[in-house]
């Protein structure tokens, strides 16, 4: 009987996303029964385990965040993937990619009509910095104004940053001074949570006056939160998975790809926090609330123009100049966004949820759900509920 390789992952158990990240991990090695793993509870920034040092075994998975972590590991000689680091010496193998996951969420912001964007962040860690920066592109593609928080990539490098007490009169005052209405996206869920209660503090309205998103969609804190708070998945079990799967390639003694691996994210779940449209232009305003109230029902553009006020015409016309797009692909758009949430968050069969998003048969909805979202609804709803589970 072959003897199981012998893994150890350093990872926390203590954020969701770490969660995601074992729950790829464990999907990998169900699929392939050639691991026994040793993890244990911990925070992303605990010290490291007084064993480590001593360890033995046949491979590591780790997030690490310090320099002694790093150290430690290092001296073991032991085939290993990393997935975080300080983005220097100590660089991630497989990560998100940041171009995707910011043009995902400033492409949800575009689409309620938002021209002015908020980014907060705290400290200077390398996955902070490129998430601003892809986010900086994404906004001027779309000749939006880019609106930084003040200690966003300030300091010395670090792992992880920490939020520090100063900083909450720092972020009521930017706040106060935004302008109105503002998309804001916050580089973690925690930081979401942070801006929601300042906004609290200085009587901005969310959503109203503001739209705030986070990432990494810890869906038990984003759902608890007033309004709940929408957010970015990174993918987390993708990232995992990937991870397992290099481990293995590794431990083999065979060449992998070149780092990093860029994992796309599944994408922006939507709650309240951003539920708003932000548009001058009152007529399109309401065409765009008309047809996320109704899109289930299976509305026309003419049904659309009518609730607006203005000529189908005249709706085609204002609509691609301030939305960038037609009537018809915000309709299907917004079908979309309503099927996923089912998918995500029911088990509706795909009949009954053909129903809801107002498509005439479930052939149908299966043809356009594949065409719009690259896979069948299925697939979709077995991926992100793999996800999901996490919590």
């Amino acid at each position: 009987m072959r003897r199981k390789k012998n893994i150890l992952l350093i990872i926390e158990t203590s954020r969701a996303f770490g969660r995601g990240l074992l729950q790829g991990i464990s999907h990998y090695i169900l699929e392939h029964d050639e691991w026994s793993v040793h993890v244990e509870d911990r925070g992303l920034l605990e010290s490291t385990p007084s064993w480590l040092q001593n360890w033995k075994g046949d491979g590591i998975i780790s997030r690490t965040s310090s320099f002694a972590v790093a150290r430690t590991l290092n001296r073991l000689a032991i085939p290993l993937v990393e997935l975080l680091g300080n983005g220097q010496q100590i660089v991630p193998e497989i990560r998100s990619d940041e171009d995707e996951v910011a043009g995902s969420v400033v492409d949800h912001f575009v689409q309620s009509g938002f021209t002015d964007f908020g980014f907060f962040a705290i400290g200077n860690a390398w996955w902070s910095q490129l998430r601003q920066e892809a986010w900086i592109r994404e906004v001027q593609k779309r000749g939006g104004q880019t609106h930084l928080f003040a200690q966003a990539g300030r300091g010395r490098r670090v792992f992880y940053p920490v939020w520090e007490p100063r900083y909450d009169l720092m972020m009521q005052r930017w706040l106060r001074y935004l302008p109105k209405p503002i998309a804001i996206w916050a580089v973690s869920d925690a930081l979401a949570i942070r801006l929601l209660e300042g906004c609290r503090r200085v009587g901005i309205q969310v959503p109203g006056e503001a739209a705030i998103l986070g990432t990494t969609n810890d869906t038990l804190l984003c759902n608890i939160m007033t309004p709940p708070l929408s957010s970015v998945d990174l993918n987390g079990f993708r990232i995992g998975y990937a991870a397992a799967d290099r481990l293995a390639w590794k431990m083999k003694g065979k060449t992998v790809q070149e780092s990093p691996v860029l994992i796309p994210p599944i994408g922006v779940i939507a709650r309240q926090s951003t539920d708003m449209v932000a548009l001058p232009d009152k007529e399109i305003a309401t065409a765009i609330r008309f047809l996320r109230d109704n899109a289930a029902r299976n509305i026309s553009v003419d049904q659309i123009a009518e609730a607006s006020g203005i000529s189908r015409s005249t709706l085609q016309r204002r609509f691609r100049n301030k939305i960038g797009h037609s009537v018809e692909k915000e309709i299907m758009r917004t079908r979309m966004e309503r099927a996923k949430r089912l998918l995500r968050e029911t088990m509706f069969s795909l009949s009954a949820i053909a129903v809801k998003t107002g498509f005439a048969t479930t052939d149908y909805f299966v043809q356009a759900f594949r065409r719009e979202c690259g896979m069948t609804p299925h697939q979709y709803r077995k991926q992100i509920q793999a996800v999901f589970t996490t919590d």
